[in-house]
């Protein structure tokens, strides 16, 4: 008999063996009958939980109505409510949303709207910077080589600075000042600002390690960006959607910094497709007429979801849970740190947080500790990603609903993994 598994495609590649049969909450089952702790949920997607009661029955609901209500077809009411509720949560006088299927793909249309509105060619973004896979994501993305190795020419005119790193800071410079200059220098060295549409940059680098900047960061580069006429554009796919304690990652920044574009996805609909670029209505106005679109943007079942998930976020308290297990986390992996010298940095804002591991001693990657932790914490059933440009962070994405019990059961494991793989 024929294994089925060997007919997906080989590059996408899988974390664990088990194939899933239902899941609930932070909790995953096989079809073997295990149960697995998930701290990934889809990769920030499922934070409302797994199959959180509320989103199941306005996703019933809807399928019973319509499944595809083309966006170029049709208005629809779940579209319109999510894209209502988006231009009151995204920070800025933002009023306008345009609906895609995947982080992506609302990368994609966010560049061509801030060339369309500008008028520029060029691109900057950041290294450690992770905005997709497709061929001009994969050229903006700057996290590791993997991700756009063996696929040359790649879309020119992007060009990648620094992203403010301080834990590896060269030097014991501020984090801020020195990217700054970087971005600066990139400015006289190899592009001109006035041919700048926009640069693009997360707010808590994602695949790259989970970095957090300073806190003066995003002030820094916002008041650049109006300096030469430069668009703003936060990429907020990982990031937003309460996943740091806010709904947005960048409401932590100094001075109540906002973007010109930001784009949402992952955690909108806890697991059904859909992403989203949020502008200014006289920006998208720049825009030629038919120069975005998409078959199944905007679907109206993964908006209903949309619109369900955003009022558990909401109705539910969920943000202050998020807070209190974020702060739960980083406490106990700053004592682990004490005991285990291959634990170099542990950051994060709410529920998005990771440990940096190195040669002890040092400041060295040291890929193989990672690997071996997230090896032992999967023999234990529990699920979870390594990133980072070396190789060796592993991050902690449970869902925004996670309970203390459920903490409690990470911790057991993170306590055993560690003795496991780093030595008691």
């Amino acid at each position: 008999m024929t294994d089925k598994k060997q007919l997906l495609a080989s590059p996408v590649g899988h974390i664990t063996q088990f194939t899933v049969d239902h899941a609930e909450g932070a909790w995953v089952y096989g079809t073997d009958g295990s149960k697995w702790l998930d701290f990934c949920v889809g990769i920030a997607v499922a934070n409302t939980g797994h199959c959180h009661p509320k989103v199941v029955k306005a996703a019933q609901d809807q399928v019973g109505k319509i499944i595809h209500a083309q966006a170029n077809m049709f208005y629809n009411q779940p579209t319109m409510d999510l894209a209502e509720k988006l231009t009151q949560i995204v920070p800025g006088d933002l009023d306008m949303v345009f609906f895609t299927n995947s982080g992506a793909e609302a990368v994609e249309n966010a560049v061509k709207l801030a060339k369309h509105a500008t008028r520029r060619p060029a691109v900057i973004t950041f290294q450690g910077g992770f905005h997709g896979r497709t061929h001009l994501t994969m050229a903006m993305t700057c996290s590791k080589v993997g991700y756009r190795g063996h696929f040359e020419p790649l879309v020119p005119s992007i060009y990648h600075t620094p992203y403010a790193y301080p834990y590896r800071t060269p030097d014991g410079r501020d984090a801020t000042e020195y990217a700054m200059a970087e971005l600066r220098g990139l400015l006289k060295r190899e592009v001109w600002p006035d041919d700048v549409a926009c640069i693009a940059v997360e707010p808590l680098q994602g695949e790259g390690g989970f970095v957090v900047p300073p806190m003066d960061f995003f002030k820094e580069l916002r008041a650049l960006c109006d300096e030469h006429g430069i668009m703003f554009f936060i990429d907020e796919i990982q990031a937003g959607i309460g996943r740091t304690g806010k709904w947005f990652c960048h409401e932590w920044f100094d001075d109540g910094v906002t973007g010109d574009i930001v784009t949402v996805a992952k955690g909108i609909a806890s697991g059904f497709p859909i992403s989203a670029v949020v502008a200014k209505a006289e920006t998208f106005a720049k825009a030629q007429p038919g120069s975005m679109g998409g078959t199944y943007g905007g679907n109206i079942v993964a908006a209903a979801a949309g619109v369900a998930s955003l009022q558990v976020i909401e109705e539910e308290n969920i943000m202050a849970n998020v807070v209190k297990q974020g702060d739960k986390t980083r406490a106990f992996w700053n004592e682990m740190k004490a005991k285990y010298p291959v634990i170099g940095d542990v950051r994060g804002l709410g529920l998005m947080n990771a440990i940096e591991t190195v040669e002890p001693g040092g400041k060295k990657p040291n890929p193989q500790t990672a690997k071996d932790f997230i090896a032992e914490c999967t023999k234990r059933n529990m699920i979870h990603l390594g990133c980072g440009m070396y190789d060796n962070c592993i991050r902690f994405l449970p869902p925004l609903t996670v309970s203390d019990g459920d903490m409690d059961a990470a911790m057991a494991i993170w306590s055993e993994a560690a003795g496991a793989a780093w030595g008691a």
